[in-house]
């Protein structure tokens, strides 16, 4: 896995090329949007998935916890995606493996059918000195791809304005990379600006959108982290 530090809100934040991020003076693992029984939502209401995706979202998070020791796991919201299944049961299997971790999940819009787990808390936000966690990037609509500005996200979010650093999930960004001829290929990126971080989705089954908004991109291509624009 190759990892990119840049320092974001007073504190050094290392990227991962997993989709993952890591607060080393913390501790603390940052993981968005895995989706954990989507697969299962979409094959319900009949619609094929390829095999295996469920397993692979699995196996990557175990080897997010076992490359960061005893670290309090911080899940910007969509762990699950919908209503709990045996796919999102076996989550907590896998956190009983990894029980010297804290698992820390903030509340998405797709976890509205959540589990009553020891090993889980669920909160609305969570903060670590000037750093501020939460699902939603305030003032962006996903649904539209709306642009967010500092500005619009103050209205939403006033705590903007005590000198807070947000990191979010939710949007799912990526970027566009141009091959040769007229190929295209989309792949996950980290989005960072001044004031904002959005993590790339973590699962497999998840798609990634093009943000409409100014800033850093590190994408992410099979294990590499790519610094692409600014």
């Amino acid at each position: 896995m190759q990892t990119t530090e840049v320092h974001f809100g007073g504190s050094l934040l290392r990227l991962n090329s997993d989709g993952s991020a890591f607060l080393p003076e913390h501790n603390t693992l940052l993981i968005a949007d895995v989706h954990l029984g989507k697969s299962g939502v979409f094959r319900k209401a009949g619609i094929a998935t390829p095999q295996g995706l469920h397993e692979q979202n699995l196996k990557q998070l175990a080897r997010a916890f076992e490359a960061h020791p005893q670290a309090t796991v911080v899940f910007l919201g969509d762990v699950f995606h919908g209503l709990q299944n045996k796919e999102t049961q076996s989550l907590k299997t896998l956190l009983d493996a990894y029980d010297g971790h804290t698992f820390v999940l903030v509340k998405g819009n797709h976890d509205f059918d959540l589990p009553e787990w020891q090993q889980l808390a669920i909160v609305p936000e969570w903060t670590l000195e000037k750093l501020h966690f939460l699902h939603e990037p305030p003032g962006a609509n996903f649904d539209t791809n709306t642009p967010f500005s500092q500005t619009t996200a103050q209205r939403d979010f006033p705590a903007l304005a005590q000198e807070v650093f947000l990191i979010c999930g939710h949007l799912h960004p990526g970027v566009a990379l141009r091959g040769k001829g007229r190929s295209r290929v989309r792949i996950k990126a980290f989005y960072l600006n001044d004031w904002i971080c959005v993590l790339p989705a973590f699962g497999t089954f998840t798609g990634q959108h093009a943000l409409k908004v100014a800033g850093t991109y590190y994408g992410i291509v099979d294990d590499t982290l790519l610094k692409l624009s600014e």
